[in-house]
């Protein structure tokens, strides 16, 4: 992937104001190495063009670090091919990850490339959060999720596992974010913000109350 090499990419996280390391650059090309081969025998992620994967899974996902300090403990919902979680410990290699993903070969996908990238304090769970949450009950500083539908017994289940003023971000569209605000649920909703470039993406923030 020449036209992808990290001296070649970094302008693509520029533009959503974000200036990685040469290492960091490096973790991305071999995630991205990782995810384009799995992605030929497991369906991770519906994008196939290297260029597409790297502004829309890697940059957007660390966007959350120019919108909220990244740090503590932090639990990725429904993970799939790692966004946001592993992302954001890309970005923030002090964070502990928990990752929560229910299929068995996304799992496997997500601790290789974990392994792979020497990432430590990372953890993938292989289930629902529904079946984890007595376990890991205030445990979390800050919770993720993306193209995750968000319900209210969602919220009930990720406020139980945050820790006192914890935060909830939702990867998702201003459509879709609206309805999410009006859920009041033992969460106070800041404004949604513009994903850079995107025109429909936003990032929906909200902090535990109850």
């Amino acid at each position: 992937m020449p036209e992808f090499a990290p001296a070649s990419f970094a302008r693509e996280f520029a533009a959503y104001n974000l200036q990685l390391s040469s290492a960091q650059l490096s973790q991305v090309e071999t995630y991205l190495d990782f995810l384009l081969r799995w992605n030929r025998r497991i369906n991770l992620t519906a994008i196939r063009q290297p260029g597409r994967i790297i502004r829309e899974l890697f940059a957007e996902s660390m966007y959350l670090g120019t919108i909220l300090p990244l740090s503590g403990r932090l639990l990725d919902i429904g993970s799939g091919a790692g966004f946001p979680g592993l992302a954001l410990k890309i970005l923030q290699p002090q964070l502990a990850v928990t990752l929560v993903e229910s299929n068995q070969r996304k799992c496997t996908f997500l601790e290789e490339v974990a392994s792979a990238l020497h990432l430590s304090d990372v953890t993938v769970e292989r289930a629902r959060l529904e079946e984890i949450v007595m376990d890991v009950r205030g445990r979390f500083d800050l919770a993720t999720t993306r193209a995750v539908d968000v319900s209210l017994p969602l919220l009930t289940d990720v406020s139980s596992v945050l820790a006192g003023g914890g935060k909830l971000a939702v990867f998702t569209t201003s459509a879709a974010a609206s309805k999410v605000a009006i859920l009041k649920l033992g969460f106070e909703w800041d404004p949604p913000v513009d994903v850079p470039g995107t025109g429909r993406r936003v990032i929906l923030v909200g902090r535990k109350t109850s």
